[in-house]
């Protein structure tokens, strides 16, 4: 019986392959023609695998280098069960996101509908995305210079690096992660740190997070499984915060985003919970990767860390003894923004967008058809050497040419350009001002951050802690 095995499997493979080609051939006989050239990998997974395959952030990867390399910089592929069009020209990626609910909208697989909720501002589109996005833009645009706002960054800021005195080393992905949750919040609950609500929400968003870079597979003990369950964790608790509030007439005066969105009365609940929890992601995992990201890159160009310090050096000097920071000494911090604009090109946090064509559209002699799925790449513009000089190089310096600016997109653009893109600056650049003037560190990871879709620290990023006493002491906690 065993001797007839091999030619059973070989027949069995030999069926399999021959399925496969018809499968494929079938498919492409239904393409429309003028199609970017590409490859639709094998049938139902596609090129799925590949494109998801972890790479350094500081590079395009080998699925797209490969894929640019033979195709060109807009190609074919079939991803996340569709077919879909890949975008590394960034005249079209401005296209796109410049035609937001136009001639393409916001796509994004149905698992991820799953994990974020059906009134998540990154899924939903049209009015609903201009009521939720305008809530939260407006209260983002009052906090960023109001002077509660402001000291409250600066005193968590002093109170974490506090409490790494007598460490000698910490884990700054981490620490840093605490830091940026617990002042979201604390500006969108006026929950403190300290509360047991506060560890609460920490450990279900630590949760929540591990599933936007898992498989999408609900079986109890995966990843996705238990951020979706996390998920009705925070929901359930942003719900009962909701309804204390409702039995409240007066909150002594001083007033939160969520009070602010119950006066006006214009959400759900449901909506409410939405609109606090995406801003709690929002303000929490990107802002905590890029202050990583930063540090990182600091500590590899010793150069730009010793121009950083002098920026910094220069504000302190002009303050009073323990005199706290404002908004005219966060205006001064030229060479901070082209740091962090620097550490978004190069560190990518967010590396594509999920769009879909809602009409047939032709660029540059190639056509896209309506239903397409469309992949923004950010990362291939962001290493563009047609684009960039030098574009793998960490230089905070390009960013005083102001035509960069228009050839990067950190933050996105058009209508879903990111609303709290101002208030993340003013929280990184509020932290470093007292990072660079107290301590001294160095990285100790191995290898550069693997990134797929969100970064992520291999081992996590291990400062050595050597506070400078002198300076410490003259900052008022």
């Amino acid at each position: 019986m065993f001797d007839f095995f091999p030619l059973i499997l070989s027949a069995f493979l030999l069926g399999l392959g021959l399925g496969l080609h018809l499968l494929v051939k079938a498919f492409a006989k239904h393409e429309p023609a003028n199609l970017p050239h590409g490859s639709m990998g094998l049938p139902l997974v596609g090129e799925t695998l590949g494109f998801l395959k972890p790479h350094r952030s500081n590079s395009m990867g080998t699925f797209l280098q490969q894929h640019c390399s033979r195709y060109g910089r807009v190609f074919k592929s079939h991803l996340f069960g569709s077919p879909t069009i890949v975008s590394c020209d960034h005249e079209l990626n401005m296209l796109i996101l410049q035609t937001e609910e136009k001639l393409f909208q916001v796509s994004y697989p149905k698992a991820m509908h799953g994990i974020l909720g059906k009134f998540s501002m990154i899924i939903v589109s049209g009015d609903i995305h201009k009521k939720l996005r305008n809530m939260g833009a407006s209260f983002i645009t009052a906090s960023k210079s109001n002077p509660d706002f402001l000291n409250c960054v600066e005193k968590m800021a002093i109170s974490m690096m506090n409490s790494w005195k007598d460490c000698e080393q910490i884990g700054f992905c981490k620490e840093v992660k605490k830091f940026t949750l617990n002042l979201m919040v604390k500006h969108l609950l006026s929950i403190e740190p300290e509360e047991p609500l506060a560890f609460k929400i920490l450990e279900d968003f630590l949760t929540y997070m591990k599933g936007f870079v898992s498989l999408p597979v609900y079986l109890p003990g995966t990843a996705y499984a238990s951020a979706v369950k996390a998920r009705a964790r925070l929901s359930a608790t942003v719900r009962g915060i909701i309804k204390e509030r409702q039995k409240e007439m007066l909150r002594h005066g001083k007033e939160d985003f969520l009070d602010a969105i119950l006066t006006k009365e214009s959400l759900s609940d449901e909506e409410t919970v939405s609109v606090v929890l995406d801003l709690l992601l929002a303000g929490y995992e990107t802002t905590a990767t890029l202050t990583a990201l930063i540090v990182y890159f600091l500590a590899l160009y010793p150069n730009v860390l010793q121009h950083l310090k002098r920026e910094h050096d220069a504000i302190r000097k002009n303050k009073k003894n323990g005199e706290p920071l404002n908004w005219e000494d966060y205006q001064k911090m030229e060479f901070t923004y082209n740091v962090i604009y620097e550490s978004m090109r190069c560190g990518n946090v967010v590396k594509f967008l999920h769009r879909v064509a809602l009409q047939d559209v032709k660029f540059k002699g190639h056509f896209i058809p309506a239903g397409w799925k469309i992949l923004p790449m950010l990362t291939a513009v962001h290493f563009d050497p047609s684009l960039h000089e030098d574009p793998m190089e960490f230089n905070p310096w390009r960013w005083t040419d102001k035509a960069t600016t228009k050839k990067v997109m950190p933050f996105g653009g058009g209508p879903r350009l990111c609303p709290g893109a101002d208030l993340a600056k003013v929280e990184i650049a509020f932290f470093l001002h007292h990072l660079v003037l107290n301590y001294r560190w160095k990285t100790m990871a191995d290898d550069f951050p693997l990134a797929y879709p969100y970064v992520e620290f291999k081992r996590g990023l291990l400062l050595e802690i050597e506070p400078i006493q002198d300076m410490a002491g003259n900052i008022e906690t």
